[in-house]
């Protein structure tokens, strides 16, 4: 007799492999992304036609939104509290309910590699974001993913002050901004060919 799986454990198992199809489809050109909206479309098309694999009955609901606002305490992205969250899940029946929020970035290579202090400050801001959707919903499971075609992201020792491999600490100042995170967090950074993904759970 099949145990049935708890929706907490169909939730991660939604998440992970919707995460491993879509890294494997951008780096083998099924997928084609040129800005984080596309990224963000994307991945939804794919964490909506798996997590409906995870409805088991007909009791099972699961559910996606994009941009869903969030009320959250102000932060340094989110000034006036009112934030807008990339990508909700909720996995639901009649017993119980879990839900998810995913903040998604790419970071398309820039030859004079400017702008990469400051996308790996938003990447922060992000975290900072997530732990605060947690805060309010403790059971939430929050994640941060990251695509980019520019290894110096993934790269430990740059000479950034911003480091996001291989785990990101908790205070980081940068120009007149500084967040405190309430805890370390691992920076899992996986590369296909010449794309490289991150995943960090919150």
């Amino acid at each position: 007799m099949c145990k049935t799986v708890s929706l907490p454990k169909r939730m991660e198992q939604i998440i992970s492999v919707s995460y491993d199809i879509l890294c494997n489809k951008i780096a083998n050109g099924s997928i084609i992304v040129q800005n984080e909206a596309s990224l963000q479309m994307q991945f939804g098309v794919i964490l909506k036609q798996v997590g409906q694999l995870y409805e088991f009955s007909d009791q099972d609901h699961f559910k996606i939104e994009l941009e869903t606002p969030r009320d959250i305490e102000a932060s340094t992205k989110s000034n006036r509290g009112q934030a807008r969250c990339d990508i909700s899940l909720r996995l639901f029946n009649d017993s119980d309910s879990i839900g998810a929020e995913i903040e998604l970035k790419y970071f398309k290579y820039d030859k004079t590699q400017e702008a990469v202090t400051d996308n790996r400050f938003s990447v922060l801001m992000d975290l900072e974001n997530l732990e605060l959707y947690k805060k309010r919903e403790p059971r939430l499971m929050c994640y941060e993913f990251v695509y980019t075609d520019n290894k110096n992201y993934a790269n430990p020792s740059t000479t950034s002050g911003i480091k996001l491999a291989p785990c990101i600490t908790q205070s980081y100042t940068y120009g007149r901004k500084t967040i405190n995170l309430n805890a370390c967090y691992e920076a899992e950074w996986t590369a296909y060919g010449e794309h490289y993904f991150m995943k960090t759970r919150i």
